[in-house]
């Protein structure tokens, strides 16, 4: 009997330790559960950030930019003749911007402004302002030639004769309806580019109590088209 008691005596010592040392390690093991994440945790959660990533980026690829369909433009025109005691001065800008509308088709408005100025012998300068409003739509047909249409209001000021045989100033308002040819030297690729153009005004072609000439030629420089 006092030998078994020896021996429970021994093992009791030497597994002390080896106990101790156990009871540690899975201490250790459960609060490294609770503190820090699994492997698998840890690649659960790459996976997911990796998802929200592609999806936002897949969102933002698909969100709506009005300035990606936008292109601009602005016309200028300046001229000067002079003869038999008369002069005229004219100077003009004629911004525009167009909306891509779905491939090569694309609209926007058009306003044309022009100062004109004429001086004749024995009469003060007339200074005058010429107004243009229109819609135009314009279909690209090949790299930059494109074929434009534009329908708008022209209000513009001349000079008459009143009852004593004086000029002054008079301001008509007539429609505008446009078609033509153009090119565009940017060739549909963006960025800043020149172009001209030559449209056929149809309202002033069938108006047989004007003097005007039908066609209109037009320099411009444009962005994103």
């Amino acid at each position: 009997m006092r030998q078994l008691k020896v021996m429970f005596l021994l093992a009791a010592l030497l597994g002390g330790p080896m106990l101790s040392r156990t009871i540690a390690q899975e201490s250790f093991l459960l609060a490294s559960a609770d503190e820090y994440p699994t492997l698998r945790s840890m690649a659960s959660a790459n996976d997911y950030l990796d998802y929200k990533k592609k999806k936002k980026k897949k969102k933002k690829d698909s969100d709506y930019v009005l300035k990606d369909h936008l292109w601009y433009g602005a016309g200028l025109s300046l001229g000067f003749a002079g003869s038999n005691g008369a002069s005229v001065f004219g100077l003009g800008v004629s911004p525009m911007v167009g909306y891509k509308i779905v491939g090569p088709l694309s609209i926007g408005p058009r306003l044309a402004v022009e100062f004109t100025s004429e001086k004749y012998a024995g009469y003060k300068a007339f200074n005058m302002v010429d107004l243009e409003l229109s819609l135009f739509a314009r279909v690209r047909v090949f790299k930059g030639l494109f074929v434009q249409g534009e329908l708008g209001t022209v209000s513009d000021q001349y000079l008459t004769g009143n009852s004593q045989g004086q000029p002054v100033k008079t301001r008509q308002t007539r429609p505008a309806q446009y078609l033509g040819l153009g090119y565009n030297f940017a060739n549909g690729e963006g960025g800043f580019g020149q172009e001209i153009a030559v449209l056929y005004d149809f309202y002033v072609a069938d108006d047989v109590y004007t003097t005007q000439t039908p066609f209109q030629f037009r320099v411009a420089f444009t962005y994103g088209f």
